[in-house]
């Protein structure tokens, strides 16, 4: 379990590419044994953020703290964390095995800490393999395995090298939906196993609140909230969370109430049966499966539009066309 000491402190971090400030004023504290992400839309700055903690950039100002040490001056291959990268970036002309020991080859040592023998880099790199069900695949060379296997060779090559922090970029951003979802249950379950405090990177917002504990929601630099998924899916902070993470409705009479598509109840009716700012009529119907996405034009909403979610298994479902009553069931004002 987590605890309260945090393994990365971030405070009042600055940094540009230009005269803008692509990071602004960023504070962060990320537990020790928790999985956090960076959740935001492309170039929102979380990669960059990623990059300044990994020591690949250097801050304009502020403080990046790993397990309460500075890490400015500190080179890459000195802080004690491990990367993989969203390609993966596994050396094409390197087995599994010589991919997992490249690390542990080019690691530095400190003057007090001795260098790794050749015994123990084969006992990191064999206990590594099996504890991620890659030890039948270290003869093998990255184009021969899938794109699950790849993943996980270059999550043992951050592993092997035992790190206090694990940073990792999209890496399932290559993957197709099916396995998607079946190493990203993998990666939490790992994360768990070994205690790792674990910053993730993704625009995913269904990935970031499936394997979270923490989830921060960035927009141009900066942090629009922090929280547990369940706090930022169902009390955005601002309109942007609330646009961002899952799918949001703002009502005319009130634009900063909030209302998620399932918060929201359809029943057909005929005109004049309830009052006009009541219902609306079903412009489009999408099937998604176990729900059913509706569109429908009301005054009701701000701009005109709403989005309900209804069960596709409903004896009642409304179609393209159909007029309806809509009754709210939940609202949140931001």
């Amino acid at each position: 379990m987590p605890t309260n000491t945090p393994m990365l402190s971030i405070r009042n971090l600055y940094f540009s590419f230009d005269s803008s400030n692509t990071i602004s004023d960023f504070s962060l504290d990320v537990e020790k044994g928790s999985f956090t992400t960076l959740l935001g839309p492309s170039g929102c700055g979380k990669t960059t953020l990623l990059r300044l903690i990994a020591g690949f950039l250097e801050p304009k100002s502020g403080a990046i703290l790993i397990d309460g040490k500075n890490q400015s001056g500190i080179p890459t291959n000195l802080r004690k964390i491990g990367m993989v990268f969203q390609d993966y970036a596994l050396f094409p002309h390197m087995t599994v095995r010589q991919n997992l020991l490249y690390g542990l080859n080019v690691k530095k040592h400190g003057r007090n800490t001795p260098a790794i023998s050749a015994d123990e880099k084969n006992e990191k790199i064999t206990g590594t393999a099996k504890f991620l069900y890659i030890d039948s695949l270290l003869d093998r060379f990255p184009h021969q395995l899938s794109g699950g296997q790849q993943q996980r060779v270059a999550l043992g090559r951050a592993l092997v090298l035992e790190p206090s922090l694990l940073l990792m970029d999209e890496p399932l951003s290559s993957l197709d939906a099916k396995l998607r979802t079946q190493v990203k249950d993998e990666l939490r379950d790992i994360q768990k196993r070994l205690g790792i405090t674990t910053v993730y990177v993704t625009h995913d917002q269904d990935e970031a609140l499936s394997v979270s504990d923490k989830i921060a929601v960035i927009n141009k630099g900066r942090i629009q909230q922090q929280g547990t998924p369940r706090e930022v899916y169902f009390s955005p902070a601002n309109r942007f969370t609330a646009d961002f993470v899952g799918r949001a409705n703002f009502l005319s009479a009130d634009e900063n109430t909030m209302v998620r598509p399932e918060w929201i109840s359809v029943q057909k009716t005929e005109p004049g049966t309830y009052p006009e700012d009541e219902c609306g009529r079903v412009s489009s119907v999408s099937f998604l499966g176990a729900a059913t996405m509706l569109t429908i034009s009301t005054p009701m909403a701000k701009d005109g539009i709403l989005t309900a979610q209804a069960d596709s298994l409903s004896a009642d479902l409304p179609a393209a066309g159909d007029f309806v009553h809509i009754s709210i069931t939940r609202r949140w004002h931001l």
